[in-house]
């Protein structure tokens, strides 16, 4: 299996204010890394044996400096919002991967295990450094979507500072899924055969166009052009949907094997639903029009929504004006026109 890049892995997306990894602060804060070092920095060309050693300076890095969130009581700078408010829920996480793991281990599907042989099978914590060393260069050659909470509790128990950096490194990398836009593409095309490099790369050149236009600010305005995409590409189906609905024929069954199928009473008892993702409706032709219709008209009001609120998000109060005795105008690239209210004898004083 080809490794992942250490360098990617390094990478953030949450940078700090000076442009600073996290990691680095925190290591820096405590005197066991030299400046503008990175313990996951490696050169491109770099042989396995090369890569290895990488991990393994990383490792030792990790597990020397301090890292731990508020409620172990340990002033630090820390990583992200989670670890400053400390990592309770993640060890919840952790906990509930490794019942679920047992659970399945007891069931018939997983053997129907003891619970002492359930327990085994489903946690094997490292013993020692070395042991934890391994399992860290294993995680690190895995996609990052194949990772288990079980992973990290198992690397928790002998390396928790490593586990814990571990795991803010798999967050920014779910942050830079967020900002690349690919994280809306996966949902907008669910299924494999739909994840074509025409029908992301669409997707994503679409949604840049928008961001161009816009720039969005901060996660927010982000989502909601993640929504305005993918109401627009939803639109543009069911609009497709519509005009074929109602300019071509349908594909209907022939009616000597419709009466055929009525004929078998066994097909009754049979399998008769191929394999697929959700259930066609049972709507006759215009019904089928009329559904057509009617969608690509609810995405286009989810579209137009969902760029009103943007627009709500950016607008500022209206300027008010109230009891002015004078209001100075001027132009972009005009002079400024000073206009004072009209004289008794109906004349009104104006100064340039």
């Amino acid at each position: 299996m080809k490794s992942r890049n250490t360098n990617e892995l390094a990478s953030e997306t949450n940078a700090t204010p000076n442009n600073q990894k996290p990691d680095e602060i925190a290591a820096r804060e405590q005197g066991s890394l030299p400046p503008d070092e990175d313990p996951l920095e490696a050169k491109s060309g770099e042989s396995e044996t090369a890569v290895d050693e990488s991990i393994r300076e990383a490792f030792e890095k990790w597990e020397s400096a301090e890292f731990a969130p508020r409620d172990r009581k340990i002033p630090i700078a820390a990583d992200s919002l989670e670890a400053s408010i400390g990592y309770s829920s993640l060890f919840r996480q952790m906990h509930q991967a490794y019942v679920r793991r047992i659970a399945y281990h007891r069931s018939e599907l997983g053997g129907a295990l003891s619970l002492e042989e359930a327990r085994k099978r489903a946690f094997h914590p490292c013993k020692d450094r070395d042991e934890a060393l391994k399992e860290l260069d294993s995680l690190l050659k895995l996609p990052v979507e194949t990772l288990h909470f079980v992973d990290l509790l198992e690397l928790h128990q002998n390396a928790p500072r490593v586990a814990e950096r571990l795991w803010e490194h798999v967050k920014r990398e779910a942050g830079k899924e967020f900002v690349s836009g690919h994280l809306a593409a996966n949902i907008s095309f669910p299924v494999g055969y739909q994840k074509q490099v025409w029908n992301i790369a669409r997707f994503i050149g679409v949604r840049e166009s928008f961001i161009a236009e816009w720039k969005p600010k901060g996660g927010i305005e982000m989502s909601l052009i993640d929504m305005l995409t993918q109401c627009f590409f939803q639109w543009q189906y069911w609009l497709e949907q519509s005009v074929t609905r109602t300019e071509t024929e349908p594909r209907m069954e022939h009616p000597a094997y419709r009466e055929w199928k009525r004929d078998q009473e066994e097909l009754k008892h049979a399998k008769s639903w191929a394999t697929g993702f959700w259930f066609p409706p049972y709507v006759e032709e215009q019904d089928a029009m009329d559904h057509a219709i009617v969608t690509a008209d609810r995405w286009n009001r989810m579209y137009m929504r969902t760029l009103r609120q943007l627009r709500e998000l950016r607008r500022h109060s209206p300027l008010t004006i109230s009891s002015a005795g004078q209001v100075n105008i001027a132009a972009e690239g005009g002079k400024q026109v000073n206009v004072a209210a009209p004289t008794k004898r109906g004349r009104t004083k104006g100064t340039e």
